[in-house]
């Protein structure tokens, strides 16, 4: 294979290995040892040349054994470790072992035998494996005989974790899954009817289904099926408390295999679940809000949007600048009970009682949450024997009131009842249903100018593109985004960083249409993309549940991204429908990663990631297609062979000098307006290993940099 190549080039290549490589002669003897080499094993290339690869990178009390195996095959014989992934145990420099994963060739050439070898360090994949089995090893000793030892190991840990026995009861639980049930003992839990457990809640999975006992990962994984994890939505009925969790099971096993119990451990993401959630309707009430100056209308679509994921009953009031009271719109998911909200409405008095209710909120412009809803109440509050009927029947839990403020005047207020689905109501109700209230009130303003459509493409701005570059170590990061046309301030393109969880991740990408549209799709992309990297940070995940939120609108909503995971040296990309990242270094510029599907158009999908090490001062560039379909003179477009000839011209510059020179060369080529948004970041590893000051920002050229 390297025999047709240029060695140079063939050198270069190696050399930038993910892996440590290494050539032998038929003596065993080291000719060629690649930096990835000298990096695993602690020992210069000057260092290794000529010497013996089992005296170097073996340990002793395997050499011999080794030795003879190697003779064996010279004369003819075989040996397993040829053209098999292997894991084996190596020695470094300092004398230290680590496993590594090995595959070794043989090539015979003129009667000359050579073997080469890529060798990869897997001591951090090798610990993460002994910690998860750690735990399972300490939960089978515990379950084999000590339950003290067990109490000890489950409790120190913040998530709840049961074990079900193979009668399905459960037979023990940690103290943050006994306080979750509500149970005093572990004794008091192991008597308990399973299904009796389950009895205060109500379980449902994320389309509404209910979940029963027979469905729970566990229940299945003692039945002898492989359950996939499970998020559930569980209600407490005596509290109201709603959370969101994700159960996954293991199987504990007797020393003759069979399974003996079923370890779940329920992770709480109630948080990020409500996040997504939110996110998909401010999404799609940004649309709702955005398809119409009749404001009347907007608002009962509005309320309809509400009824059942926010609450049972939506009502929107309006008041005018002499507090004039306009009721607007009442929604149920129930049409017939409509019907009973239009009477009770019948009873509400003209004048508003300014200490409690709508009266209080409009006085105040701040929101009012009833969450106990007694009896004595109703009582209290109705006028006649047919009113207090009326209350009673519409089984009130909670009320949640919130203004509708603009310019500082609340013009309305939009009232939340939680009824037959008993939930109650906390403070992230609170501020969300501020959030819609907000919006309401900004679309409700903006239809009374007449100009609803760019005030609230103005109001979603902020929501699609970073406020600032982030601060990543080692690295230098330049941006731009530039909208076409100059009526509105919303485009299609966007970008964004984040951190999850230690690593860094940058999306860029195009959504179709411009304006308002573009903004409610781009608003729900970013966000989807978050909430997703929560749970899974791989960029082909991301995707697929960018794609999922996409696939899920009512109309047909289509956008292409690049995803960058960035784990210190180690970039992972993947592309949906998107053009690839270019990559600029010593070697050239050349793109990286493969083509994966575009994203909300398809059901068959795929999304191949692509992982490389970033060598010090290396850079990489990512752009929107309106830096290569910008156009020029006869129609002309800047196109991939321009730029790649502009990066080659730049490539050891500062990730700001290209950003200018990309800038003009475009402005240089361009004939007549620019015809499509243009997003481009830059990203260089410092060619000194040390936290590299930011000092780019978003503001300038247009609408960022």
């Amino acid at each position: 294979m390297i025999r047709n190549m240029d060695l140079g080039h063939a050198r270069k290549i190696l050399n930038v290995s993910h892996s440590a490589f290494i050539s032998m002669d038929d003596q065993g003897r080291i000719t060629y040892w690649n930096i990835r080499a000298e990096e695993t094993f602690g020992r210069t290339r000057e260092q290794t040349l000529g010497e013996s690869v089992i005296d170097l990178i073996v340990p002793e009390r395997y050499r011999e054994p080794l030795r003879r195996g190697f003779r064996r095959f010279k004369e003819g014989g075989v040996t397993r470790l040829l053209d098999q992934r292997t894991e084996q145990v190596a020695v470094r420099a300092d004398g230290s072992e680590f496993p590594i994963e090995l595959i070794v060739s043989a090539v015979r050439e003129d009667d000359q035998l050579s073997f080469h070898a890529f060798i990869t360090d897997i001591s951090e994949r090798r610990e993460q494996e002994a910690e998860r089995q750690r735990l399972l090893d300490e939960l089978e000793r515990a379950l084999a005989g000590s339950e003290q030892r067990l109490r000890a190991i489950v409790d120190s840990l913040a998530e709840a974790i049961t074990i079900r026995g193979r009668d399905d009861h459960l037979i023990y639980a940690n103290r943050a899954a006994l306080d979750r049930l509500g149970i005093a003992t572990p004794e008091e839990l192991a008597a308990a009817d399973p299904h009796a457990l389950m009895g205060p809640y109500l379980t449902t999975a994320e389309d509404g289904s209910e979940i029963g006992m027979e469905d729970l990962p566990s229940v299945r994984l003692l039945r002898g099926e492989i359950p996939e994890p499970l998020l559930m939505r569980t209600l407490d009925r005596r509290t109201g408390e709603e959370q969101w969790v994700l159960l996954k099971a293991t199987a504990v096993r007797d020393p003759a295999g069979e399974i003996e119990a079923a370890v779940t451990i329920i992770e709480d993401v109630t948080v990020s679940k409500r996040m997504q959630l939110r996110s998909d309707f401010l999404a799609r009430a940004g649309t709702v809000l955005a398809s119409s100056l009749d404001y009347q209308q907007t608002l009962r679509n509005v309320a309809g949007l509400a009824v059942p994921q926010i609450a049972d009953w939506c009502g929107v009031d309006l008041f005018d600048e002499d507090g004039q009271r306009e009721r607007v719109a009442v929604a149920h998911v129930d049409p017939e009970r409509l019907e009973m909200a239009s009477q009770l409405r019948a009873y509400e008095p003209d004048d508003l009682d300014p200490e409690q209710g709508v009266g209080l909120v409009l006085r105040t412009s701040e929101p009012a949450l009833y969450n106990e809803i007694t009896d004595e109440l109703l009582v209290g509050a109705a006028v006649d024997e047919e009113h207090l009927r009326l209350l009673r029947a519409v089984g009130m839990r909670a009320v949640l009131i919130v203004p509708m403020v603009v310019r500082g005047r609340t013009i309305g207020t939009l009232t939340l009842v939680s009824a037959e689905s008993g939930r109650t109501f906390d403070e992230g109700d609170v501020e969300f249903a501020g959030q819609i209230a907000e919006r309401a009130a900004l679309a409700v303003e903006n239809a009374r100018l007449y100009s609803e459509r760019s005030e609230i493409a103005r109001t979603l701005q902020n929501s699609l593109l970073p406020e600032a570059l982030p601060e990543l170590p080692e690295w230098e990061i330049a941006a731009l985004y530039r909208p076409a046309g100059q009526e509105s301030e919303v485009g299609g393109d966007f970008y964004d960083f984040w951190d999850a969880d230690g690593d860094w991740l940058m999306i860029i990408g195009d959504v179709t249409g411009k304006g308002v549209h573009a903004a409610a799709v781009t608003s729900l992309v970013r966000h989807a993309a978050w909430t997703a990297s929560e749970f899974d940070p791989r960029p082909s995940h991301l995707l697929e549940r960018i794609n999922a939120a996409l696939r899920r609108r009512p109309a047909l909503s289509v956008c292409t991204a690049l995803c960058l995971r960035i784990h210190g040296s180690q970039a992972t990309v993947a592309s949906g429908g998107h053009p690839l990242l270019w990559r600029l270094g010593e070697r050239g510029v050349e793109e990286v990663g493969r083509h994966g599907t575009l994203l909300g158009a398809f059901a068959r999908v795929q999304w191949p990631e692509e992982s490389f090490e970033m060598q010090p001062g290396e850079t990489l560039v990512a752009i929107t297609d309106g830096v290569t379909d910008t156009l020029g003179r006869d129609d002309e477009r800047f196109g991939s062979a321009r730029l790649r000839e502009l990066l080659m011209q730049v490539r050891r510059e500062s990730p700001a000098a290209i950003r200018e020179r990309v800038i003009a060369a475009l402005e240089q080529f361009q004939v007549g307006a620019q015809a499509d948004d243009t997003a481009l970041v830059v990203m260089r590893r410092a060619a000194q290993p040390a936290a590299v000051e930011q000092r780019q920002a978003l503001a300038g050229h247009g609408a960022g940099v």
